[in-house]
């Protein structure tokens, strides 16, 4: 039967608790670098934005503030 049907794969075992909640741990540990990160780069924006004056190199640091805000809440 077995050359008309083939063999079935051997199927993988299924993941325990503490591989789950390691992946899960490691998630968030990079989603919080990644906050950092964010949060380091606004705050340059934000000086950046205080000391010039208006005008179209303004516009163009605010819309690279506003980038990074939107990767913030993604």
């Amino acid at each position: 039967m077995n050359r008309i049907f083939g063999r079935g794969k051997p199927k993988a075992p299924p993941p325990n608790l503490s591989d789950c909640i390691s992946t899960v741990d490691a998630r968030a540990e990079s989603i919080e670098k990644k906050i950092g990160r964010l949060d380091a780069e606004l705050l340059k924006y934000k000086d950046q934005l205080k000391k010039m004056r208006e005008g179209p190199s303004k516009n163009m640091v605010k819309q690279k503030a506003m980038r990074v805000l939107k990767q913030k809440r993604m």
